[in-house]
């Protein structure tokens, strides 16, 4: 008897189904989803470089004509068991170049200092022993986000770029090296059906649902999204793949309740310091009242549980 396991990320529900001893091989298998970061290394990092580049121009809006794909996207990782110390991709852009592309499946409130420290490790990876400051390279990291971001969350257009700049008087761009692009996956159906030419909403359409009827379309005009989905199409067969997906989406499951658990017992912790606050300064009203009536110190003490010396202090203090 076979089991498949399929997992909901957003619900954080895990599904069991039996198979019956069929064996999946010779069946035709589900289309693995590219924002998935197992997938998206499949699809853009060891798959076809066309398809690559064609992405990446439609993000950054420049001809590349020169694309040198990194199959390593260690990232001087700190933390062997750190996922985040990985770039899902990284590339040189025609020699000068250097740019990552990582997918995020959840915000959280530290992450715009979390993109700016990773920006940082792979410019400082740019400088090796010997080397001079003029040979650091510009470098640019595209965060695809599935959720909102804090900062622009009231903003429409799903695409931002964050550079240095001097914000008093001049507002020039301190130097050009430094490039953040932060794409919300959840505003691009919203600002694809207000510009559909849009490249760049036409990726991240494929990449948060290739099988959006919307997809379908795209694909009789934009070649490259149609190749990008008939290499999702192939590399969705593969079991070792699907294996590596389906680990790896366990493990996000797996954080997302951690992650939710955590939570819940830190607002039961704020609940129990509130309602702790509350009971003291309700003894300390009861004391202040207590005293008002000229009752002794001592009785006051047996009657709310606490010694003379600390019904001095709580009188001295709010004398």
């Amino acid at each position: 008897m076979f089991i498949s396991h399929f997992v909901d990320i957003k619900n954080n529900i895990v599904f069991y189904i039996n198979l019956g001893g069929i064996s999946m091989k010779n069946e035709a298998k589900s289309i693995l989803q590219p924002k998935n970061d197992v997938v998206f290394k499949a699809l853009f990092s060891r798959g076809k470089p066309r398809i690559t580049q064609a992405m990446l121009e439609a993000i950054l809006k420049m001809k590349i004509d020169k694309l040198e794909l990194d199959k390593s996207t260690d990232l001087l990782n700190d933390n062997k068991d750190d996922k985040n110390g990985r770039l899902d991709l990284r590339a040189v852009i025609n020699g000068n170049t250097e740019c990552d592309i990582e997918v995020q499946l959840a915000s959280n409130d530290n992450i715009a200092e979390r993109f700016v420290y990773y920006w940082a490790k792979m410019y400082a990876a740019n400088l090796k022993i010997g080397d001079t400051y003029s040979d650091l390279r510009k470098t640019i990291s595209i965060i695809i986000l599935d959720d909102d971001f804090k900062l622009t969350k009231n903003l429409e257009k799903p695409q931002t770029t964050w550079k240095i700049r001097e914000n008093e008087e001049l507002h020039l761009i301190l130097t050009d090296y430094f490039e953040i692009i932060i794409i919300e996956l959840p505003k691009v159906v919203k600002a694809y059906h207000k510009t559909p030419n849009d490249e760049v909403l036409q990726w991240m359409l494929f990449l948060d649902n290739p099988e959006k009827e919307e997809v379908s379309r795209i694909m009789e005009e934009n070649k490259d999204i149609k190749e990008a989905k008939e290499e999702l199409d192939r590399i969705s067969q593969d079991d070792l793949l699907r294996r590596r997906v389906l680990n790896r989406t366990l493990e996000i499951a797996d954080q997302l309740q951690m992650k939710k658990e955590l939570e819940e017992a830190r607002k039961e912790l704020e609940e129990a310091k509130k309602e702790a606050q509350q009971a003291e300064n309700e003894k300390e009203n009861i004391i202040k009242n207590l005293h008002k009536l000229n009752i002794p110190i001592e009785q006051i003490s047996k009657a709310v549980n606490l010694s003379e010396k600390e019904i001095k202090e709580i009188l001295s203090t709010h004398s």
